[in-house]
């Protein structure tokens, strides 16, 4: 069984197509999980006109409050199966990835991340300064240590759930959540994959990253990869 995981915070413009995309292209026996963090968020009441029948999904309230790391933290405890897939709610991550990501682990593969930077892999639109520090960063990070993926920043990623047994969640703030797991499977010997994807920026909603106020979170754990890797 597959758990995929999906943050959910004011995305009412986009929830119905994203649970859409996962039902068309997700073969993979699986259960969504929308963890909301605002009882007032508009969401709530679009994703009470879905029809559950049609498309299968939990709905989660975050027990940490607001926050992609706190959604992502009551996901992850509340998950059953032995895989866990990360998917953001705003249409920017390609559904039809999934099952190439778990047929990979289920080959021997830990940890697979869906990369934006590998051959074949395209980032389409969104602002160009992110854009070239997300690059810079995941393409330096691979070459100070080795780390067999050229996105560790990319959210949008698949698991064994065993691993969350063993790495200590410490993140805080934002997105940095997914490359503190990245870089810390990568430091206790995981094996980790990639496979190419397009990411595309959203059309609808409002972006909740904020680049320069998360960029010290996201330092810390670039330290922390080369630090692992070389002492």
């Amino acid at each position: 069984m597959l758990d995929i995981i999906l943050p959910v915070y004011y995305e009412k413009e986009n929830i119905k197509d994203v649970l859409k995309g996962i039902e068309r292209f997700v073969k993979t026996s699986h259960r969504v999980s929308l963890v909301h963090q605002d009882s007032k968020d508009p969401t709530l009441v679009e994703i009470k006109k879905i029809n559950d029948k049609t498309f299968c999904f939990k709905l989660v309230k975050s027990k940490y409050g607001v926050g992609v790391v706190e959604a992502l933290k009551t996901g992850f405890e509340q998950a059953r199966g032995e895989i866990i897939c990360i998917m953001m709610a705003d249409l920017s991550d390609d559904p039809k990835d999934i099952d190439e990501m778990v047929g990979l682990i289920e080959k021997g593969y830990d940890f697979v991340c869906a990369s934006r930077y590998s051959k074949d892999g395209k980032r389409e639109e969104g602002p160009i300064i992110k854009g070239i520090l997300s690059f810079l960063a995941c393409k330096t990070l691979r070459l100070f240590t080795g780390i067999p993926t050229n996105d560790a920043t990319n959210a949008f990623k698949c698991f064994r759930r065993r691993l969350l047994k063993e790495i200590k969640i410490e993140s805080k703030a934002g997105f940095e959540l997914p490359l503190e797991l990245t870089v810390k499977a990568h430091s206790l010997g995981y094996k980790i994959a990639e496979i190419p994807t397009t990411w595309k920026e959203r059309k609808k909603g409002k972006s909740k990253f904020k680049l320069f106020k998360l960029l010290p979170y996201y330092l810390r754990w670039y330290i922390f990869g080369i630090r692992s890797s070389w002492f």
